[in-house]
C-alpha cells in the first residue's frame, strides 16, 4: 500500500513539473561526439622504429648507433708556378783586382726553383778551374768569400751557375777579373811583366815574355800562345834557368802561329797544372794579320826598363820588331844632356828578332834613353826605354 502511494505521488509530481514548461522555449543542441582519428596514417608515424632505418652518419650495430669521426678537409696544397732560372753577378765590378790568398766578397741575384742550387767559381783565362764552392742562397740573392789560390795570376773570371741537382747548368753569368801576386811570405811564385794587357803580336813574328821566377819547378818556365777563347795552346816554347833560391828574372820568345788573328792569350807556366808546386801567369794579347795596317811595332827585351848598368861594360840588347822581316833595325843611346852614347844599326831575322850589343863609355853617368826604330818609310815604327848608368866600382888597393 505504501509502496502504491509512492508511486503515484512520483507520477504526479512529473506532470507537475511538465506542466509548468512553456511550448515557446526549445530545447539546448547537443554537441557533436569527438571523432577520434584512425588507425591509418596519414602523416608522419606516431613512432619512428630507428631499427629498419639506415643511419645518417655511423654503422648500425645490433640497433646501436656508432658515431663515427669525420676527418677535417685537408687544405689544398698550393704547387709552386715555375719560373725562369736567371743568376747574376752585383759585386765586385769587372775587372777588379783580387789578390792571392785574400777573401773577396762576391753576391748577386738570383730567381731559382726550390731544386737550383747556385755554384761560385774562379776560372783562369784559359779555363783552368782554380776553385769551385756550393752558395747558400734565397730565392732572390746570394753572396759568399772567394779566396784566389796561389797557383795562377793574371787574367781571370769570376763564374756564377745556377744549376740542379743533377749539375745540369740552367743560367751562368761571368764577369773578368786580375788576379795580383803578393809575393811577400812566399816560397815560391811565377810573375809575367811582359807582354802586357791587350799588347798586339803578329802573326808569324815573335813576341816577347819576361818576367820574375822563385823556384821554378825543375828550373823550366814553358811560354805559350793560346787560341779559342784562350782554351786551345796554338804555341809553345821552354827553356832552362840556372839554379838559384833568390828570385831570378826570367825572357823569352813565342812564335805567333802565321794563320792566328784576333784575341788570345800569352801564358807562363813553371810545374804541372794542378799539382802543388804549379804556378802560371797570364795575360789577354791580340793578335793581327801581317796585312793590316797596324800590324807595326818594335819591343824592346833586354834591358828591362830601369835597368841599371856600370859604365865601361857591353850591354846586351835585344827585342822584336813586329811584320818587319829581315828588315833595317837601328838603335841610339842618348844622355840627359843630349850627348850620344851609344849607335847601332842591324837586321832582324826571319820572325822579327833583332839583337846588337853596345859598350857604355867610362866617363858616364846617370839617366840614358834607348831608342829602337825598325822598319822603313811607311812602315817606320820606335821604341823607347830608360836605363841608369852607373860609374865603375872603385878598384880596391892592393896590400
Amino acid at each position: 500500500m505504501v509502496l502504491l502511494l509512492a508511486g503515484l505521488l512520483g507520477w504526479s509530481l512529473v506532470l507537475l513539473l511538465m506542466g509548468c514548461n512553456t511550448p515557446e522555449e526549445p530545447l539546448p543542441t547537443l554537441v557533436s561526439q569527438v571523432v577520434l582519428p584512425s588507425s591509418t596514417p596519414t602523416s608522419l608515424p606516431a613512432t619512428m622504429d630507428i631499427s629498419t632505418r639506415q643511419p645518417v652518419s655511423g654503422v648500425a650495430t645490433s640497433g646501436t648507433v656508432e658515431a663515427t669521426v669525420v676527418k677535417p678537409t685537408p687544405k689544398p696544397s698550393i704547387t709552386p708556378t715555375p719560373v725562369d732560372s736567371l743568376i747574376n753577378i752585383s759585386a765586385p765590378s769587372d775587372n777588379a783586382v783580387l789578390v792571392l790568398g785574400s777573401p773577396t766578397t762576391v753576391r748577386g741575384l738570383v730567381q731559382r726553383n726550390p731544386n737550383e742550387d747556385v755554384y761560385l767559381s774562379l776560372v783562369s783565362s784559359n779555363g783552368r778551374l782554380l776553385t769551385e764552392q756550393l752558395v747558400d742562397s734565397s730565392d732572390f740573392g746570394w753572396q759568399a768569400d772567394i779566396v784566389p789560390p796561389p797557383y795562377v795570376s793574371g787574367a781571370a773570371i769570376i763564374r756564377a751557375d745556377l744549376r740542379t741537382a743533377e749539375g745540369t747548368v740552367l743560367s751562368s753569368y761571368q764577369i773578368p777579373v786580375w788576379l795580383a801576386l803578393n809575393k811577400e811570405g812566399l816560397d815560391r811564385y811565377l810573375e809575367m811583366f811582359r807582354p802586357r794587357v791587350d799588347e798586339k803580336g803578329v802573326g808569324g813574328f815573335n813576341i816577347f815574355f819576361d818576367g820574375e821566377i822563385l823556384l821554378a819547378v825543375n828550373r823550366t818556365v814553358t811560354l805559350s800562345i793560346w787560341a779559342d777563347n784562350c782554351q786551345t795552346r796554338v804555341a809553345q816554347q821552354s827553356f832552362v834557368l840556372g839554379a838559384s833560391n833568390r828570385p831570378v828574372y826570367w825572357q823569352g820568345f813565342v812564335i805567333v802561329p802565321q794563320n792566328l788573328v784576333g784575341p788570345a792569350c800569352a801564358v807562363a807556366t813553371t810545374g804541372e797544372p794542378g799539382s802543388e808546386t804549379w804556378r802560371e801567369a797570364s795575360v789577354p794579347i791580340n793578335v793581327l794579320a801581317p796585312t793590316e795596317l797596324e800590324a807595326r811595332g818594335v819591343t824592346i827585351g833586354n834591358p828591362p826598363p830601369d835597368r841599371e848598368v856600370i859604365a865601361g861594360q857591353e850591354l846586351f840588347l835585344y827585342g822584336t820588331a813586329l811584320n818587319v822581316s829581315e828588315g833595317p833595325v837601328s838603335l841610339s843611346i842618348l844622355l840627359e844632356n843630349g850627348r850620344v852614347i851609344g849607335q847601332s844599326s842591324f837586321t832582324t831575322d826571319y820572325w822579327g828578332y833583332w839583337e846588337t850589343s853596345v859598350t857604355i863609355p867610362l866617363d858616364v853617368e846617370g839617366l840614358a834613353e834607348i831608342t829602337v826604330t825598325a822598319g822603313e818609310e811607311d812602315t817606320l815604327s820606335e821604341s823607347k826605354t830608360l836605363i841608369r848608368v852607373l860609374p865603375p866600382p872603385t878598384p880596391t888597393p892592393g896590400p
